[in-house]
Order: structure tokens, then sequence, then C-alpha cells
């Protein structure tokens, strides 16, 4: 915990807490101003529930955006020890590497977290103050739909994992921020330009995109989906973990 703590003071200074809220408030702000600007085309029909398109545009904005927030998120956290040249710093100390590499990798998954939480709470804030404004919407007259928003934000934590700690594993291997940057960049594009590939399971990258226009239920494809980000998730722990604590120098 001393670790964990230590490096979020270190974000303290840094924009990486800024591009946490910022981020996660982008796609909802847009949302509300769209649906207050032009309030005719956005009401329901009769008997609709407002939060079923509502919701299909925030978690459709959520898997586009936060893949690359992910990007950008892991590259400047690491990216912190690279400028500093602290690595060797951070070696001499009475800490273990394991130690190290897990302090890193938490604080990265927490931001991760956060993003999502606060994306999500900002979506649903969005939505009630849009039921507020215009109660025509009808957004105050039904529930907001909460186990469906925690099942996606669960499943959808799952699948990007893997894109996480691969992320993780380039961003401390390139000292240069831009070259990390650069491959996960290429991998998304790959992974949205392919997603109906029937292949495209097997990279991480095309991960968010799989999530698109979510549905409940788990079928024998996403059970595979899953078992499979389970399988890189273990994968990429060891290798980059043994990468980290053996090989490398800073």
């Amino acid at each position: 915990m001393k670790l964990f703590r230590t490096e979020l003071l270190k974000l303290k200074n840094t924009f990486a807490l800024w591009l946490t809220v910022s981020g996660a408030l982008f796609v909802p702000l847009i949302l509300f101003i769209t649906y207050l600007s032009d309030i005719k085309a956005f009401l329901p029909g009769q008997g609709v529930n407002p939060w079923n398109d509502f919701l299909i545009r925030t978690l459709n904005g959520c898997c586009f955006f936060s893949a690359g927030f992910v990007l950008l998120i892991v590259g400047l956290i690491i990216h912190i020890e690279h400028q500093a040249n602290a690595w060797k710093h951070l070696f001499s100390l009475p800490i273990s590497r394991g130690c190290i590499y897990l302090g890193k990798l938490m604080i990265i998954v927490a931001m991760v977290i956060a993003f999502f939480t606060l994306y999500l709470s900002f979506a649903v804030g969005a939505g009630l103050a849009l039921g507020y404004l215009v109660p025509a919407f009808g957004f105050s007259k039904i529930p907001v739909p909460g186990l469906h928003l925690f099942r996606f934000i669960s499943e959808f934590l799952i699948s990007i994992l893997p894109m996480v700690l691969l992320q993780f594993w380039l961003s401390f291997r390139f000292k240069n921020m831009i070259t990390s940057l650069a491959i996960g960049l290429g991998g998304l594009i790959s992974g949205l330009l392919l997603k109906g590939w029937q292949y495209i399971i097997f990279l991480p990258y095309a991960a968010p995109f799989r999530m698109l226009n979510y549905t409940e239920g788990v079928g024998t494809s996403r059970q595979n989906f899953y078992l499979l980000s389970a399988v890189y998730v273990v994968l990429l722990l060891v290798l980059s973990y043994k990468d980290f604590t053996k090989k490398f120098r800073g």
C-alpha cells in the first residue's frame, strides 16, 4: 500500500489525473449538449425506454474513447520514470523489483477503473439532468438500469485487461512514449478495421470494439472471448513480470 500511495503522489502534478477526469467527462458532456440542441430528434416514442438509446450511445462512446485513454494513461504513468531517468534510483531502493512492478501496475489499473467509474457516473448524471431540464425525455420517470451498467463495465474490464498489460509492457520497454503509443494506435486501428475477421478475437487491441452495441447474455462466442482474455492476462503477466524483474535495466 505504501508503494501505491507513493505512485499516486507522483501523479499529483501530472496531466494523468486531469486526463482521467476530463476524458471521463468528454463523451457524456457531448451527449448532454447534443440532446439539448435537438430535443425533438431525441424524444422517445410512446412506451419507449429513453435510457435504451441513451445508453447505447454512451456505452459505444466508452468503447471507442476508453481505448485511447488506456494508451495515454499507461504511457504517461510509465513515462514519469523514463523522463526523470529514475529507474536506476528505484532499483537501488530496498524494495524488490517485483514490488515496483506491482505498484506501477496497480496504479494503472486503479486509474482505468477510476476512469470508467467517473465516465458512467457522468453519463447517468447527464441523463438525469436531461430528464430534469426536459421532462418529455422521460429519464426521470424510469429507473436507471444500474445492473445493465454494472454488467457492461465488468465485462469491458475483463476484455481490455490484455491490452492494458500489453501497453504496460511496451511502455516500460520503450523509453520514447511515442513508440509505444504508435504501436498501440496501430493495434487499435487494425482492430477496428478488421473487427469482422474471424480471427480478430486473438488481437487484444480489438477487444473494445467487440463490446459495441452491448447486449446482456453470454453466448458461446463471448465465453470463448473471456476465456482467451484470461489466458492472455496470465501469459502477459508472467512474461512482463519476468522481463521487468530479470532483464529490464531502465
